[in-house]
């Protein structure tokens, strides 16, 4: 499986920001690293699948709070992009993937809940 890299989310969060605007930086450089991990950790200590490890990056990238500014976009971008690298594909309208990161952030959503619902959308 091929996840994600710092350098790579750091990356994407830079080309939201200038696609969409907001204020740049890293809030929490800790909450940012355990965040970007948590996909890896439920892989291999887990068994988590390309449904599992999705649900991570979109749950713990939008719970973390790490950037100044483009936290949800970017948990959604790092979502799609993880499952892009892994010739997986998210079936889901863009109303509905704005309405799942806003139930994560809303904490209207639990991690669980987030993989059933990429579940039946991967």
């Amino acid at each position: 499986m091929i996840f994600l890299t710092k350098a790579q989310l750091l990356l994407l969060h830079r080309r939201l920001l200038e696609e969409f605007g907001g204020a740049a930086g890293v809030l929490h450089e800790g909450a940012l690293e355990s965040a970007l991990v948590a996909a890896q950790n439920r892989h291999w200590y887990e068994g988590a699948d390309l449904a599992g490890c999705a649900a991570a990056y979109a749950y713990h990238l939008t719970q973390a709070h790490a950037f100044v500014d483009g936290n949800m976009r970017v948990a959604a971008a790092a979502m799609e992009t993880f499952l892009l690298a892994n010739d997986g594909a998210l079936r889901a309208s863009d109303d509905e993937l704005y309405e799942l990161i806003m139930e994560i952030a809303e904490s209207r959503l639990s991690r669980s809940e987030t993989e059933r619902w990429l579940r039946e959308r991967v």
